[in-house]
């Protein structure tokens, strides 16, 4: 078997993470690169993904003459959170019968307004013999994968819990937007009333939860607030001005016949100050059930999400190779876990007792 063909759709900030990781996979070879982005279309890969040298592979568009001439085996789709935008350049990729890895947040675990468009995709995989997954660190793994693996131990669950506080600076321009960065509180509050404004997947997130740990809840509440910035801050994409939105505070509660079961807290917030903003990055998880079980990630995720997005991604690729045609969520594949490549197998040779 050769090697695994790689095409990244969208060499934004986290593209080019996944470019940079891939570097380091034994058997990857990305062979595609997808943008819309004028300035970057033309541009060699490496330069663009900040590895410091050529990698011969020039950003092309549109994606379907770059998915018509360029033989791959998958591609790491990584442009938007919203599935009315995804949706049909997932589909683009599906006629070519390439397999596709998103980050599209609402493709993680549809909720009802999605759903159509999830069985569309599913249909088309499958019709195409192409496999799909939605990844990333959260929704993808932090607040949802944990505490679902964390439930192993436990004979019964009542409810959970999950406080995240993250660092968002690391993040490109769409996920500036989506927090709603340097935008005034009014500003803020009309886009959240629109759909625009704050993280997209925490609901995602607090559904597989309750799908996955039992839990039946049948009603879903999220309300979102704005964070105003004391100071001016400054990040590779955005700088904000005092007085305007450097974050946010977003919470989803669930509900299984009027009884609360879930509760999921959410901080972002650009550049934080310990001093001056009172926020501990880190995230805590605590399942109410027997036994009870409490979970302390430290900072080090919550400062490097970036990272972690586009590690999901890339370390998800076996797991979704390994399954049947169709759209797979997470928590139908094969436990990810770390990818390097695929080695021959090396028995132990010396046990110490």
């Amino acid at each position: 078997m050769g090697d695994l063909r790689i095409i990244v759709y969208g060499v934004g900030a986290m593209g080019s993470n996944m470019v940079r990781m891939l570097q380091s996979i034994k058997g990857c070879r990305v062979v595609g690169a997808i943008d819309w982005d004028e300035k970057k279309i033309g541009r060699d890969l490496g330069d663009l993904a900040g590895l410091g040298k050529r990698l011969g592979v020039r950003v092309a568009y549109p994606p379907a003459e770059v998915l018509g001439r360029v033989k791959a085996d998958i591609v790491l789709h990584a442009t938007t959170a919203f599935l009315d935008q995804a949706a049909g350049q997932i589909s683009g990729v599906l006629e070519h019968g390439i397999n596709v890895v998103t980050i599209c947040q609402e493709l993680f675990f549809p909720l009802p307004k999605n759903s159509a468009r999830a069985k569309r995709i599913d249909a088309q995989a499958v019709g195409t013999g192409a496999r799909v997954t939605s990844v990333g660190i959260n929704p993808g793994f932090i607040m949802d994968i944990v505490p679902i693996l964390c439930s192993t131990p436990c004979w019964e669950v009542g409810s959970v819990l999950v406080r995240r506080n993250v660092d968002f600076s690391p993040y490109g321009p769409d996920e500036m937007r989506h927090i709603g960065a340097n935008l005034t509180e009014r500003e803020f509050r009309k886009g959240v009333r629109q759909g625009t404004i704050g993280h997209i997947g925490l609901l995602e997130t607090a559904a597989m939860v309750s799908h996955c740990l039992g839990l039946e809840a049948d009603e879903l509440r999220q309300t979102k607030e704005p964070i105003l910035t004391l100071k001016t801050r400054q990040t590779p994409f955005v700088s904000i001005a005092p007085g305007r939105v450097c974050g946010f505070k977003q919470n989803v509660v669930g509900f299984s016949r009027g009884e609360k079961t879930l509760d999921f807290q959410m901080v972002g917030i650009l550049s934080p100050d310990r001093q001056v903003d009172g926020i501990e990055l880190g995230d805590y998880a605590r399942i109410n059930g027997v036994p009870n079980v409490d979970i302390v990630i430290k900072e080090e995720i919550s400062q490097k999400g970036g990272l972690g997005t586009a590690a999901v991604a890339v370390n998800i690729i076996p797991r979704l190779m390994a399954a049947p045609p169709g759209y797979h969520r997470m928590d139908t594949l094969a436990l990810p876990r770390i990818w390097r490549g695929s080695p021959a197998l090396k028995p132990i040779k010396k046990v110490v007792y």
